[in-house]
């Protein structure tokens, strides 16, 4: 059953004392989505879509760099082709979603609503490739795929949700794991430096590897009540997916061989990390980068409405030479909701200008992560001066975001007092051999899973045995 949304408009219920009710007043208050008519879907609204797309414009320009081409594939396809590859269905058959019938006529071959599309990719590639001078190919499409979820969570954990997923094809093994690790670090550098996540990289554990991959390379947020949130994934599937469609091509020599693919993807899951990690009990808080409008001008009208307006709102345009994503709200609401609506909203820069502005030639601007106003003088503004509040205003949420993740960061070198920690929920770093069992036997016990597994440069005794090893294994509870 849906919880009831808070109907009060300028009420955002206290993380500290309410997180979950915080984070859907956030949602709703903010204008970002409403509950779909089928349970784990969403209606997106159009400040999600802006957001949405921006995430969109900075990936797609980082991909094409490398080559990468966009496609768009079918959202429905026959159930044969997928179970083509065995460990791949057995990753995803309790989400998978079957068409068994069209109308009274039940299918002889079930279709399923698309859940990933290595399937798809590979089949695509048989038919389209056949020599190995037609290598590299490096696709990507941006869609939404269906995954059915128990229990679900806005933009965290959906049924339904849009994302990217790309996918390559390489003569080698090792071309293909270099594009996968070239791809991780590319979302290494977008997580950090554009949505401004503490981010947390390595290689996901045998448990933890996605269905049919041979590594998968993980980024990983830690979100302000200390959960870990997987937000982007690039994984070297070797050739089994081409071997499970008899996808072979010709070599130099003419003779036929596996080629070799990778695939990676991230989500809308993205905004509830944004949400998750930056968002304080005033409403929305965005990078600059990522928010539909980085500066919101909010005049303060009087009764007379006597000044002029439109000749101060251009003068303030010529000063900072249209460079940025402006709002104007004219609208007919009250002053105080519009300020608080767009706090709500999480814009970086707000400026309220009226008479007395006018008159004295100045305006009040508001940083986001700030809780004072400035009074500027319309002679200093410029936009190296606005790029500068912004710039203050990422710097500032990044450094609460990083510092809330190393309040949480513990390193043990027990397994009781691995279990401890979790309880409490931190984020447990300790030296680990893999050992699939134990992480199986902690994950019932305290819900917690491996994250990633990294090397270190110095090594140590592992908590879960006699032997020293330079990997770390990141253990945190997750959405």
């Amino acid at each position: 059953m849906e919880k009831k949304k808070n109907t009060k408009n300028n009420i955002i219920r206290s993380f500290e004392e309410d997180p979950i009710n915080w984070y859907t007043d956030i949602i709703f208050k903010a204008e970002l989505m409403l509950y779909g008519p089928t349970k784990g879907t969403m209606y997106l609204r159009p400040y999600t879509i802006s957001i949405w797309n921006l995430i969109i414009k900075w990936l797609t320009k980082e991909f094409s760099k490398n080559g990468v081409e966009e496609v768009k594939f079918p959202l429905i396809f026959p159930k044969s082709l997928l179970d083509k590859e065995k460990k791949h269905i057995e990753g995803f058959a309790p989400e998978i979603l079957l068409i068994t019938h069209i109308g009274n006529k039940k299918l002889t071959d079930f279709n399923v609503i698309r859940p990933t599309s290595e399937m798809l990719f590979s089949d695509y590639f048989k038919k389209t490739i056949k020599t190995y001078n037609q290598l590299p190919v490096k696709l990507n499409q941006w869609v939404n795929i269906m995954r059915w979820e128990n229990n679900t969570r806005p933009f965290l954990r959906n049924s339904e949700f849009y994302w990217q997923e790309g996918h390559t094809v390489h003569n080698t093994e090792e071309e293909a794991k270099k594009f996968s690790i070239l791809i991780h670090e590319i979302y290494k550098n977008f997580l950090n430096k554009i949505l401004l996540l503490p981010i947390i990289s390595g290689e996901k554990s045998t448990n933890e590897r996605f269905a049919g991959a041979i590594n998968t390379y993980t980024q990983e947020t830690i979100l302000k009540d200390g959960q870990a949130l997987q937000v982007a994934t690039s994984h070297y599937l070797g050739n089994e997916f081409a071997k499970s469609v008899n996808f072979k091509i010709q070599n130099k020599e003419n003779k036929y061989f596996y080629p070799f693919q990778s695939s990676w993807g991230t989500s809308t899951r993205l905004i509830g990390g944004i949400i998750m990690t930056h968002s304080d009990n005033k409403g929305l808080v965005l990078p600059s980068k990522i928010s539909p409008f980085q500066i919101v001008i909010i005049p303060i009208k009087n009764k007379n409405n006597d000044f002029n307006f439109d000749n101060f709102l251009n003068t303030i345009y010529s000063k900072i030479n249209r460079n940025f994503r402006i709002k104007i709200d004219n609208s007919d609401n009250s002053f105080g909701y519009l300020i608080k609506n767009w706090e709500i909203k999480g814009v970086p820069i707000i400026i309220e200008i009226g008479a007395k502005e006018f008159s004295n030639s100045n305006l009040i601007l508001k940083i986001r992560s700030e809780s004072k106003k400035r009074i500027i003088d319309l002679k200093d503004l410029n936009a190296k001066m606005i790029s500068n509040f912004l710039k203050e205003h990422d710097k500032k949420i990044k450094e609460i975001a990083l510092n809330n993740f190393l309040n949480k960061k513990i390193w043990i070198s027990s397994l009781e007092d691995l279990k401890k920690n979790i309880i409490i929920g931190n984020v447990v770093y300790c030296y680990w051999i893999e050992d699939s069992k134990l992480e199986d036997k902690i994950k019932k016990e305290t819900g917690a899973t491996i994250r990633l597994l990294y090397n270190e440069k110095k090594s140590a005794k592992s908590v879960n045995k006699e032997d020293i090893t330079t990997q770390v294994a990141i253990f945190a509870r997750s959405y």
